[in-house]
Order: structure tokens, then sequence, then C-alpha cells
């Protein structure tokens, strides 16, 4: 059984890095993603990191080349430096984290925090920026300690274990054990599980969370993937098609 308090997180599919399309001029992580998302009625997942200078910034990559053609890391650019640059050869800049919440437009959030040095600036000023919002969130990250950082200084947020099988991280077995196997959701306090979608199926540890807690599936990339895969999950991130609405939420254009 779903707590009330979060069941929101199974209540509307939730839409990677926008209602994104990086080839029709609508690119990933931006404004007019996450303005087409809230218009359909779907909740957004995206990601933050810090650009040098201290601001909250939405990207995915640690990287700048693949989305904006510039070399080196966000962390390494200042605001002005990053609102320079533009995505997938399009008029769109990197939006600031509070521009993302105002284009999400009160839709249910999943907010991936990236994993970084020095946990603690980045998560109070996400925390910070995230009171003002008027719909639901969330967090998450791939990094345990920081989900452990909201479980000790925010615990009314909630917050959830990103993971998946790890085979190709150049780290040690140990590491991979632990993170793949969920062996610290319970220190850091998860109160959800995402799990990648190509290693879901008949998964041993997200079916023993699962028992008590949401799981939601990561990222679902067509419509027949999900009918194959729905019976593992509670809900699902996704992108690359449109999915049938089987959610519970009418979309906001249609009502």
């Amino acid at each position: 059984m779903i707590r009330n308090d979060y069941k929101w997180l199974t209540d509307t599919y939730v839409a990677h890095r926008g209602l994104f399309d990086n080839e029709n001029g609508i690119p990933e992580n931006s404004l007019p993603a996450f303005e087409r998302a809230a218009k359909n009625g779907f909740g957004i997942e995206t990601d933050v990191q810090m650009s040098a200078d201290g601001v909250l910034m939405v990207f995915h990559d640690d990287d700048l080349k693949r989305m904006t053609g510039a070399e080196g890391n966000l962390k390494d650019y200042t605001y002005d430096e990053l609102r320079k640059l533009r995505l997938a050869d399009t008029d769109c800049v990197i939006p600031t984290f509070e521009e993302f919440l105002s284009a999400a437009d009160g839709v249910n959030l999943v907010v991936e925090i990236k994993t970084h040095a020095n946990i603690g600036e980045v998560e109070a000023k996400t925390y910070k920026t995230l009171k003002s919002y008027k719909g639901h969130y969330c967090i998450e990250s791939f990094n345990p300690f920081i989900v452990r950082w909201f479980k000790v200084n925010a615990p009314e947020v909630i917050r959830g274990q990103l993971s998946c099988s790890f085979k190709q991280a150049p780290w040690p077995r140990f590491k991979k054990n632990l993170l793949a196997k969920l062996k610290l959701c319970r220190w850091n306090g998860s109160q959800f599980i995402a799990y990648d979608a190509d290693t879901i199926r008949n998964n041993k540890y997200v079916k023993k969370f699962g028992k008590k807690i949401p799981i939601i599936c990561w990222t679902v990339t067509s419509q027949s993937q999900y009918d194959d895969l729905h019976d593992c999950f509670d809900n699902m991130i996704f992108d690359s098609f449109i999915p049938e609405r089987r959610d519970v939420i009418i979309p906001r254009n249609s009502k």
C-alpha cells in the first residue's frame, strides 16, 4: 500500500527531461520541453547541477559537448558563460532551476541532483528553491549520500534512490554491488526506488523494496516496452514517444 502523502508519485506519467523532441526543435531540458509536458498534464523529470559561480542550472550531462557543442563541464562555466550557449542548434538556452519551476506550472516533479563533490551546497539551494513551488515534488539521485542529505536536513522532502545494474561502470565490484543491490536505501531513507528499464524485470532487490515503497521505471522509450514491463513498476519516466493515457490525471488542455 502506497502512503497517501506521496501517492501522487504514481498518479501521473513523468516526461524524461520534459516532453522533448530533439529532432524537431524542442531540446531536452529546455523551457519549451517543460512547457509542452505541463500543457499535456505529464509530470516532469529533470536534472540539476551548479555553475562555477553558484547558480542552479538544469542540464543532464556533465560535459557540455553533446547538447551545446562547447568543450568542458558545466560546473566549470559561470552563469553568464553558460547563457551564451544554445541547446541542440536552437535558440533555447540552458535554463536556471527557477526558470524550470516556472515553466513546470505546478505539475508533479522528479528532480535528479547530479552527483558532485562537497555535498551540501547544491542540496541546500535546491531545497530552498523548491519551497516556493506550487505543486508536488521529490528529489532523486544516483548518489546515496545526496539522498541521505535530505533525510537528515529536509526530511519532509520525498526522496528516492536512482539505480541500475552498473555493469559498465569503471568501479570496484563492491561499490557496484552496494548500489545495484540497493544496500544503502534504508540508511539514506529512500521513499521510492527509480530503477532502469533494462534490468528491472525479475530483479529481486527491486521486488523486495516494491512491497513497501513505490517503484519508478526509467527510461521507458516505447509503448511496447511499457506494455512488456508495466507489471514491474508503479510509474514510469518516459521519452521518445507519447504514451497512451492510462494514468489517472486528465490532461489539462482537455478539461
